[in-house]
């Protein structure tokens, strides 16, 4: 399973663990010859509300905030994104007769 949250994060699944993988670039496929996107795993979990608690945790810790009001902002703004990322989309299409 891939859940991606934005263009820089995604969470995969395997059948031992949750990866929390960051976006290094595109590169080209040795074998193919084409363009690929490369993911490179950064910390792992054994269960996903671990992973997502990672992410969040690892944006804070990185952010360039410098007071706690900014801490706050920070807080909300990583909450909103995680919470868009992982909240299902369903699309119902009308059956044409």
């Amino acid at each position: 399973m891939i859940l991606p949250i934005d263009e820089k994060w995604r969470i995969k699944s395997d059948p031992y663990c949750w990866h929390l993988q960051r976006h290094e670039g595109i590169r080209l496929n040795r074998q193919t010859g084409k363009p690929e996107d490369k993911w490179e795993n950064k910390r792992h979990y054994q269960t996903l509300a671990q992973a997502v608690y990672g992410l969040a945790e690892l944006e804070l810790m990185t952010s360039d905030t410098k007071t706690l009001v900014e801490a706050l902002d920070a807080v909300r703004d990583v909450s909103e994104r995680l919470s868009m990322a992982l909240t299902p989309h369903v699309e119902i299409m009308e059956k044409r007769k």
